[in-house]
């Protein structure tokens, strides 16, 4: 079978998580949709997932996931950031980037999300199955990112340097018991994260190309960004980061960094010499993502849980806004009702100075003029008005639905999330032992205005809750409305027939013989209050002292506030919140589950009600609509995880001095685009007991497009284990290639040179002894597939065709490796260190 999965160039792409694939296919990958960028660094290789074979593709702003066993794409979704196109102030002239281009893609441990981080630090995690977003957060990285990990945070056998009281009752279950709770609909879609199962937490980490190390615990919240340690700092030289790696334990994390070339400027520096170039590798101490699991065991879901709900609340209404819409369409009074002044008119009726006066005078009387008539026996069909109230009631039965089932269910798990993450900030204030006493009290401040927050936001749900059972209630009214209006305007079109045909039967003496004959139609119940609301609403008249009608949509989304007022819009969204929490004094109330299942609603809904909805209008100009009161809870939350960040940040830290410091002999022409480098982590599985000799090496491979020189670094935190660089000279053997090029008739090299140089085009680690390689041979561009026992001495290498590569089992490597399921031939090297 063949293998072709093309980068932008034609070269094939790293092979780092290779999985089997079904016999007998060719499968061609090519990602013409990338931009051009200003160097090879900025292009994203694709990423296994870890549970099935489907590989993820980055294309510019777009992602696309295939399966590799029927080639099939599974979806394929494009960030725009809300714009068809980047406008000039999203690309940035001078170096052409795009702020929508994928930078890095990471799977969630579990598979289940995929993370992919955009230029301008847009951190979104779509669902695998169908591509929705499900959680969207922002991280503080300006520039290139070159690696990004999502790992699991697993708790070590050491002491937790942050303990909580009575960790055992804080269950990583998120299903709180409410007893009366709306199930949501089972007939929708309901993404995962509304009710996530229980797991450990996980940790998105993202190191740049400038080294700057950013941790996103569950890609929810992020810690203090952590930069260059202070002895890369004070060089004379800059650095860039090429690769970045984590150790299998969580506790370090490895970077490697390389001379850019460019020297710092300094009157007294002596001038650097720019033709030596120098290799680093630093460590940053990660060890808090598994010290400080009983935090994040409580922090992490729930934050995953409110940041879901929140853009939950905000797909519903997206849906809540366009069947609103659609019922508009297809049952708005205005479509019934536009054309009834203008007939009136057009007959040159001069006593009619209103229309809703005339269907006044009908409704009341029994009886109106000539032109009235003839527009309700010529327009208002019965056919066509039964079918208008049908669509309406159909419209209003959907969007009562969906906020029944979907969006007022949503709004108390939030409610009651928030209550949850409001005890647990209340008891870590006191009892929480932070890693680092001299920020004690930073964290206790923030943990203080964490509470606020968190209290603020159940006020503001609150009133988004009853916003919507206003909605309910207005859409019921008006149906109610609109059925009272088409029951009265059927019979009066009876009644008009009747009339019609009465004045027909008429004597000479003007006796109308038929008329107590019985048969005129009799008049239905009518509610004339609603009859009458129905008329004025329709043609926008109402009475005195009466509220401005509007349209019942804007309840839900305010489309009158013109983009040029979203920073004055928010000052009165904040404001107009403000004289609602003041009056809530929910401080100090207990807002747990008591055994009725509904005292926080009890309380806080009540609360929000007319009374205070009142007082809190007199000191704002307008209610804001419920997508603004969203905006303001989604920002809430933003800073309500700001606490967990001063607490944990704290604990990323870059070791004193770098693992590893060595000069870089790959080439004196190599330029950074160039290289070529994969890292891998093995563990020390021979150590005694003690952390430190416990702790595993760290290999790096590294070469060039325009170098036949390997470079393998060992390196290490612990001072127990050496680190050291080796370099093999990459060449084979031409003899023994010699008849598989005479088989494709190649213009290999001369027959009488028994070695030849190769031009590797990938390097990946295998698992923890073997490294491979993708390689050409001069005068040849078919490409090989080696592999080199980069731990242990070899003297002998095999080679093998890529398009010959055979199918194996899955068990045949370990579950690290990053080729698995690819059978491996040794080739024939030779081995030169210096």
């Amino acid at each position: 079978m063949t293998v072709n999965i093309l980068s932008h160039s034609g070269n094939p792409y790293n092979t780092r998580g290779f999985r089997s694939l079904a016999e007998d296919q060719t499968l061609t990958l090519r990602t013409g949709a990338v931009p051009k960028q200003h160097s090879q660094t900025d292009y994203v290789l694709p990423r296994w997932c870890p549970c099935v074979d489907i590989i993820a593709v980055p294309e510019g702003r777009a992602l696309r996931l295939v399966r590799l066993s029927g080639g099939q794409t599974v979806w394929r979704q494009t960030f725009n950031g809300g714009k068809a196109r980047p406008t000039d102030g999203e690309i940035d002239r001078e170096v052409g980037v795009d702020e929508y281009a994928i930078r890095a893609i990471a799977w969630s441990p579990s598979g289940t999300n995929i993370a992919i981080l955009h230029a301008n630090g847009q951190l979104i995690q779509r669902d695998s199955t169908r591509g929705d977003i499900v959680h969207e957060s922002y991280i503080a990285i300006d520039d290139s990112a070159i690696a990004m990990d999502w790992v699991t945070c697993k708790k070590d056998n050491g002491e937790p340097s942050l303990s909580a009281p009575g960790d055992s009752e804080y269950s990583t279950s998120l299903e709180f018991s409410l007893p009366k709770l709306s199930p949501l609909d089972r007939g929708q879609p309901t993404p995962a994260h509304i009710n996530p199962e229980a797991e450990d937490p996980t940790a998105i980490i993202i190191t740049s190309l400038s080294g700057l190390v950013q941790v996103s615990l569950g890609g929810i919240f992020t810690l203090p960004a952590v930069g260059l340690p202070e002895s890369i700092m004070r060089s004379s030289h800059d650095y860039a980061a090429i690769d970045a790696r984590l150790s299998s334990d969580l506790a370090i994390l490895y970077v490697y960094l390389i001379q850019s070339g460019s020297a710092k400027e300094s009157a007294d520096a002596p001038a650097p010499d720019n033709t030596k170039q120098n290799m680093v590798i630093c460590a940053v101490d990660t060890s808090i993502l598994s010290t400080t699991m009983p935090l994040l065991r409580m922090v992490v879901p729930l934050s995953a849980r409110l940041s879901g709900l929140c853009l939950y609340l905000d797909n519903t209404l997206d849906l809540l806004v366009k069947e609103a819409n659609a019922r508009d369409e297809s049952a708005s009074r205005t479509s019934l009702l536009n054309t009834f002044e203008g007939v009136l008119r057009d007959h040159g009726v001069d006593e009619v100075t209103s229309p809703e006066a005339e269907l006044a005078r009908l409704a009341v009387t029994g009886s109106a003029s000539e032109s009235t008539s003839q527009f309700l026996l010529a327009k208002l069909k019965p056919a066509k008005l039964s079918n208008w109230e049908s669509a309406g009631r159909l419209g209003a039965v959907a969007l009562t639905r969906l906020i029944y089932q979907n969006a007022l269910p949503a709004v108390e798990r939030t409610i009651l999330a928030a209550t949850r993450l409001l005890d647990i900030v209340r008891d870590s204030r006191d009892t929480l032992a932070y890693t680092d006493n001299s920020s004690k009290e930073s964290d206790r401040h923030s943990a203080d205005n964490a509470c606020n927050a968190i209290l603020r936001v159940i006020v503001i749900l609150g009133w988004i809750y009853a916003r919507f059972n206003k909605y309910m209630l207005a859409i019921r009214d008006e149906q109610k409305e609109n059925q009272e209006f088409v029951d009265w305007a059927l019979c009066a079109i009876d009644d008009l027939h009747w009339q019609n045909e009465g004045s027909r039967r008429l004597d000479g003496d003007g006796h109308n013989d038929d008329a107590d004959d019985g048969m005129r139609p009799v008049r239905p119940e009518i509610d004339y209050k609603l009859l009458f609301s129905f008329i004025r609403s329709a043609f926008r008249r109402p009475i005195e002292g009466e509220e401005s009608a509007r349209s019942i949509c804007s309840i839900l989304h305010n489309s009158d506030l013109a983009e040029t007022s979203v920073s004055k819009a928010k000052a009165t969204v904040e404001s107009y919140f403000d004289a609602l929490v003041d009056q809530a004094h929910l401080e100090s109330l207990n807002i747990t589950s008591d055994a009725d299942g509904d005292a926080p609603f009890r309380y806080v809904f009540d609360q929000l009600g007319n009374g205070s909805n009142g007082d809190a209008a007199q000191n704002a100009a307008t209610p804001p609509s419920c997508r603004e009161a969203l905006s303001e809870v989604r920002s809430l939350i933003s800073e309500i995880f700001k606490w967990p960040s001063h607490a944990l940040g704290s604990g990323l830290k870059w070791f004193a001095d770098p693992v590893l410091s060595s000069p870089f002999h790959l080439g004196p022409d190599v330029q950074i685009p160039e290289l070529l480098s994969d890292m891998h982590y093995v563990a020390n599985k021979s150590g005694d007991g003690d952390s430190s000799s416990v702790q595993g090496q760290m290999y790096v491979a590294t070469t060039s497009t325009s170098s036949q020189r390997l470079m393998i670094v060992t390196a290490s935190a612990s001072q127990h284990l050496h680190s050291s660089v080796a370099y093999i000279d990459l060449v084979v053997d031409v003899q023994n290639i010699l008849d598989s090029a005479a088989e494709r008739d190649a213009p290999i090299l001369a027959q009488d040179r028994s070695k030849a140089p190769i031009c590797v085009t990938d390097v990946s680690f295998f698992d923890d002894d073997l490294l491979g390689i993708v390689f050409t041979v001069e005068g040849d561009n078919q490409p090989f597939l080696g592999a080199i026992e980069y731990r242990h001495d070899a003297d002998s290498i095999q080679y093998h065709n890529i398009r010959d590569i055979q199918h194996v089992s899955f068990d045949y490597m370990s579950f690290t490796t990053k080729l698995i399921g690819i059978y491996i031939c040794f080739m024939h090297y030779h081995n030169s260190r210096s």
